[in-house]
């Protein structure tokens, strides 16, 4: 399984914020699977826009704190944050990115 308990948990949490704009991507989402015997370090949150990376951040930040997650922002900038939520003994690293909104999908 690629998610710890407590990554899986954070991800299920946050899943409401989600949209085609705002996607788990990276190495959580790549090896999904249960029988994946890759474990991911992270969550990776990529969006359409510098402005939905902003706005993403600020609901789910809301949300975790809500949920009783501490948010520490380790790095805040124009299209990027990068964060550690805990809980209890436990933490994972979360980053919310820009990614272009154009994909590029082969045939």
């Amino acid at each position: 399984m690629p998610l710890t308990k407590f990554q899986a948990e954070i991800a299920e949490l946050l899943a409401v914020n989600r949209s085609e704009d705002s996607h788990l991507a990276g190495g959580a989402a790549l090896h999904f699977e249960p029988s994946s015997t890759r474990f991911s370090n992270d969550l990776d949150y990529f969006h359409d826009t510098v402005e939905r990376v902003a706005s993403a951040f600020a609901a789910d930040e809301k949300c975790l704190v809500e949920n009783g997650f501490s948010v520490h922002s380790e790095l805040k900038q124009s299209g990027y944050v990068r964060a550690t939520v805990s809980r209890d003994g436990e933490s994972t690293k979360i980053e919310w990115a820009h990614d272009s909104a154009w994909r590029f999908m082969p045939v």
